[in-house]
């Protein structure tokens, strides 16, 4: 089949203006053959896979990682072999797996000799497919279009956004799709917070160099035989920027939480202290502290107007960490608010199950918020901004609340509704419960990867690119 190409005439016309600014790959005409020359299937039936499962970090860091922890041995599980392809490995024990580690993935592109080295060691492992689950390098990503054909997996916004996470300094979400509208965010108004003048020495062609990379790495992410990712709101974001209808699809996540594959641990003495001398019900919130994305800021506010006693718990870690702490102390919480630090996995299960309210105070358009589900499988109801992908997790008034975005006397009036009655929460809690099963179980989603990676690997690349 051809190369689908972008529906948009002003990502297109734009297209032909960086090209005289951009580094045009020299794996192009890979690419190129990547999209064209996939071209006849046949079934594999129930034969057995080998997937190179590629990612950034093979360890345990964010959701993207948390995913893999639990795919990858479900898969092996199922007796398909996986070999690891990743820029570092943290050996994390998450499953007995070969592991190729090349520290050359850290850039955004390949020397002649690195690109060598990478199709060789995928040559050499002789994958019949590719999952790609997350990856910083586009030479990298051309060179598996080149290998054996892939199934890929988008978290995230970072493959459509050159701001990475769809949000406009204004404290506004981004609903454009990639193009020249994040030109003129740029030069009119103040940019996004990961693309803004702040950092470019030449704020005409370094911001023209960005966004080309970026439409360079979209067509080159086009080129995958199956586009999986975890909600409709971020299907409807790929539709946006040229994905074809037939080769995108949903594929929720699940979670272990709760059961006895994520063990819990004891928490740490200070934690432990803080919870035994407030009152109150337990409101958690585990989350990465960064801002203006993830919206402690909101929450503390929030918590600020509750008249009741309570005890908050944030777990995790960020630039933000020191701002949040006082940010806590000037709205009168700071007595009440306990910040743990980074936790591990099994530190978080602990407290999702000493918790009576779990909230998710995004503000940001969340593709998923994992978070979510591990709660109500904790059986626990949430509470969280109508954002992005919550909504599909989130059932307002039967496994918690949604509110709108930014307001905090919405959520401070939620979160104080659960606090004030314990039959209702637990209620809402027992449904999240049952919705986790019904709506997220592992086996529908490990079922439907397995059809996706049985198909791709039934696709053939005619003819490969010499080493």
């Amino acid at each position: 089949m051809g190369t689908p190409r972008l529906p948009y005439d002003h990502i297109a016309s734009f297209k032909g203006l960086v090209r005289c600014y951009i580094r045009r790959s020299r794996y192009r005409s890979g690419c190129d053959r990547g999209f064209s020359q996939v071209s006849e299937t046949y079934p594999l039936g129930s034969q057995l896979l080998h997937v190179l499962f590629v990612i950034d970090t093979w360890g345990l860091i964010g959701g993207t990682e948390r995913h893999a922890s639990v795919v990858v041995p479900a898969l092996i599980a199922r007796g398909q072999k996986i070999t690891v392809l990743c820029r570092e490995d943290h050996q994390p024990g998450f499953a007995t797996a070969d592991v190729i580690e090349l520290p050359s993935l850290a850039g955004s592109s390949l020397s002649s000799d690195e690109r060598i080295e990478l199709l060789k060691r995928i040559r050499e492992c002789a994958p019949d497919v590719i999952l790609l689950s997350a990856l910083r390098n586009v030479d990298a990503a051309a060179v598996l279009l080149e290998a054996a054909p892939v199934v890929r997996y988008v978290h995230d916004h970072t493959l459509f956004c050159p701001g990475l996470n769809k949000y406009r300094e204004d404290g506004e979400c981004c609903t454009d799709p990639m193009g020249m509208v994040c030109l003129k965010s740029y030069w009119l108004t103040e940019g996004c917070i990961c693309f803004k003048k702040k950092g470019h020495e030449n704020r005409f062609f370094d911001p023209l160099k960005e966004v080309g990379a970026k439409l360079q790495e979209l067509e080159i992410g086009r080129g995958a035989t199956s586009v999986l990712t975890n909600s409709h709101y971020m299907r409807r974001e790929l539709l946006k920027v040229g994905f074809l209808p037939e080769q995108t699809s949903v594929l929720y996540y699940f979670t272990r939480s709760n059961t006895a594959e994520q063990p819990q641990d004891r928490l740490p003495t200070e934690t432990e202290r803080f919870l035994a001398e407030g009152e109150g019900p337990v409101i958690f919130t585990p989350t990465r502290l960064t801002l203006p994305d993830k919206g402690v800021d909101y929450l503390l506010t929030a918590l600020g107007q509750i008249q009741r006693p309570f005890k908050a718990i944030i777990a995790g870690s960020g630039p933000a960490e020191d701002w949040l702490r006082q940010k806590s102390i000037d709205e009168g919480v700071g007595d009440r608010v306990h910040f743990t630090g980074w936790m591990n996995s099994a530190g978080i299960e602990t407290l999702y199950a000493r918790a009576d309210v779990v909230v998710c105070p995004s503000v940001w358009d969340e593709p998923f918020g994992l978070v979510g589900i591990e709660a109500m499988a904790h059986g626990k109801p949430v509470v969280a901004f109508r954002v992005g992908g919550i909504p599909e997790w989130l059932d307002d008034g039967e496994t918690g609340y949604l509110v709108e975005r930014k307001d905090v006397g919405a959520m401070s009036e939620a979160i104080e509704r659960l606090c004030a009655n314990p039959d209702i929460a637990r209620k809402m809690g027992a449904r999240g419960r049952t919705v986790v099963a019904e709506r997220f179980p592992r086996k529908d989603h490990v079922d439907a990867l397995e059809r996706a990676l049985t198909h791709a690997a039934g696709t053939i690349i005619r003819s490969k690119a010499p080493i």
